[in-house]
């Protein structure tokens, strides 16, 4: 027997078994994406093909689809991915990171960067080698001819006023 589509009937079926077909297709190739397109997929073939169901078994004959769908879609040589090579991969990196990661990052830098200017000295130098240049502080004693336990000293005591003027702006 021959089935006409009946379009009522097709969206029943559909509605019944798309969760399941969605299961299938997700446990056989492991992507929720690939999952999705091959569930359409696996429809869109029944509906073009609902004449040739013999109007037995809708559940058996969709998972029929499905799962071959899938088999091809997981044969297929345009899904085989060529690792990158490292080099490659490198270019393709983006070394600043997204630009609100960058935005934010400025921003926070140049606040920084305001209040280390607040300090007096010694503290100040201090705070914008160590907090804005970046530099370590035994790079720093070697450049200034300073102790670096002075240093330390003076950093502490910086760390301890940037925090007040922190909190102070806070408020």
């Amino acid at each position: 027997m021959v089935m006409r589509i009946n379009v009522r009937q097709f969206e029943c079926t559909l509605v019944r078994y798309q969760s399941l077909i969605f299961t299938i297709c997700l446990t056989m190739t492991k992507n929720y994406f690939d999952a999705e397109d091959l569930a359409q997929e696996t429809f869109l073939s029944a509906y073009r093909n609902w004449n040739r169901f013999d109007g037995e078994n809708p559940k058996a004959w969709l998972t029929a689809i499905a799962v071959n769908k899938c088999r091809d879609f997981l044969k297929s040589p345009a899904r085989k991915s060529l690792p990158l090579p490292e080099e490659d991969a490198a270019l393709l990196r983006d070394p600043g990171g997204l630009p609100e990661e960058q935005a934010e990052d400025r921003m926070s830098k140049e606040h920084i960067r305001g209040l280390c200017g607040r300090l007096k000295e010694p503290y100040r130098s201090v705070a914008e080698s160590y907090f804005c240049d970046e530099k370590k502080l035994s790079e720093l004693a070697r450049e200034s001819g300073q102790n670096i336990r002075t240093l330390e000293t003076r950093l502490y005591r910086a760390k301890k006023l940037l925090k007040a003027l922190w909190e102070e702006e806070q408020q």
